[in-house]
């Protein structure tokens, strides 16, 4: 996917987070990302998502060479095939369950209809139908785990992209995530890159990738 990548908020300069590092995922294929805190598993993510794009080397998601893409189709490619499912969640406090998981629709030009019925269905595949009308502090954590991972496939993204996605959970809870996560790769075909401390989750991917100071051990 990329060859370097430049850390550009390091302490005290511009610091080489990501050395040499070549990886392909392919369709319907789910990737795990170990390593120690601070080896690039964040940065990759971050590089692959076209969050950040100071790097050099190339980029190819979905056949297409990202730095022949302007903002516009950066965006669109990241709202339309992307993912983004994180450790802290995200969800906005004064929205309903409903109303969280719907936000990429507003930026994917289609009907309301069609993003409400996808809503729905979102909301089954995590186990959350009964929870629609609920605000994230009422949730517990795994619920709004939960939620996170139906607004990230509300889109039906090609590729879905979890920084630590049981970070913040118990065991047991993790471990339903995890169910989440194989059910979406056999049933949707989507591929899967997590990167993530957690043995079990780890150990359900199809695929290990250790990072050790940047590089692909």
């Amino acid at each position: 996917m990329t060859r370097a990548y430049v850390d550009r908020d390091a302490p005290g300069g511009r610091r080489l987070a990501l050395d040499s590092v070549s990886l392909t995922v392919a369709h319907g294929e789910f990737v795990a990302l170990v390593g120690r805190s601070g080896s690039g598993k964040t940065t990759l993510l971050n590089v692959t998502g076209c969050l950040d794009r100071d790097f050099s080397g190339m980029l190819r998601l979905f056949g297409r060479d990202t730095s022949r893409l302007g903002d516009r189709q950066l965006s669109d490619l990241r709202n339309q095939r992307i993912g983004f499912v994180f450790q802290a969640f995200h969800l906005l406090g004064h929205l309903t369950v409903f109303q969280n998981v719907m936000l990429p629709w507003h930026f994917s030009g289609t009907s309301r209809a069609d993003a409400e019925s996808r809503t729905v269905d979102a909301l089954k595949q995590v186990g959350l139908p009964d929870r629609a009308d609920s605000f994230p502090w009422q949730l517990s954590a795994g619920e709004r785990q939960r939620v996170a991972i139906a607004r990230a496939i509300l889109n039906r993204p090609s590729l879905l992209l979890c920084d630590e996605p049981t970070g913040n959970l118990d065991r047991e809870t993790a471990a339903s995530v995890t169910r989440i996560f194989e059910q979406i790769v056999r049933q949707s075909g989507t591929s899967v890159l997590v990167a993530t401390h957690d043995e079990t989750l780890a150990a359900s991917a199809d695929r290990i990738v250790r990072l050790v100071d940047g590089r692909l051990a």
